[in-house]
């Protein structure tokens, strides 16, 4: 069974008519090429966020959101990472895609990981990696991750993606949700 949406190509595409948003990376006003350099170290990179939605299409909610600092979930395991990478979605159903670009042209271990926050060690939910791969400068790496039916039970729930770079590569990135139910 192919789902629309998201899952079925470029919204809208079928005229699907759920609830749609973007929020975009730190700093940009559009989806990806407004590139900018992440906070944390090595792994420890949360993709970062601006806190009201970019885009909004057919009913959805440029607060859907809430989006707050690491320093708000004192249990994540990324303690020293930057503000505007924690999410909190009201209780429902979703559609995710993240996408994320990097000028490295080299990337070891760079990877796309959504991870619910626990205590103790954090739940990872998916993750998604192209592999190792060197190019020339500058070589863009693209990663998509899309996750489907993704379900919020009570909306307390906290999550965050970790979007490692190799080095202090700069990047851009948006994740897009469709509210299905």
């Amino acid at each position: 069974m192919i789902l629309g949406g998201i899952v079925g190509g470029t919204y809208g595409i079928g005229g699907g008519k759920n609830p749609v948003v973007y929020y975009y990376g730190k700093s940009q006003t559009q989806r990806i090429g407004e590139n900018y350099t992440p906070a944390g170290q090595n792994n420890d990179r949360l993709a970062e966020f601006k806190t009201t939605a970019d885009l909004v299409y057919n009913g959805g909610k440029s607060d859907l959101l809430t989006i707050t600092n690491v320093s708000d979930a004192p249990t994540i395991d990324y303690p020293n990472g930057p503000d505007n990478s924690v999410l909190q979605f009201p209780a429902g159903r979703y559609h995710l895609q993240f996408q994320g670009y990097s000028e490295a042209s080299a990337q070891g271990a760079f990877r796309v990981e959504l991870r619910q926050i626990q205590t103790g060690e954090d739940d990872l939910i998916i993750t998604y990696t192209t592999g190792w791969t060197t190019g020339e400068s500058p070589a863009t790496k693209a990663y998509q991750l899309i996750w489907t039916d993704f379900v919020v039970v009570d909306g307390t729930e906290k999550y965050y993606l970790l979007f490692p770079i190799f080095g202090s590569a700069r990047r851009s990135h948006f994740l897009c949700i469709e509210k299905v139910a």
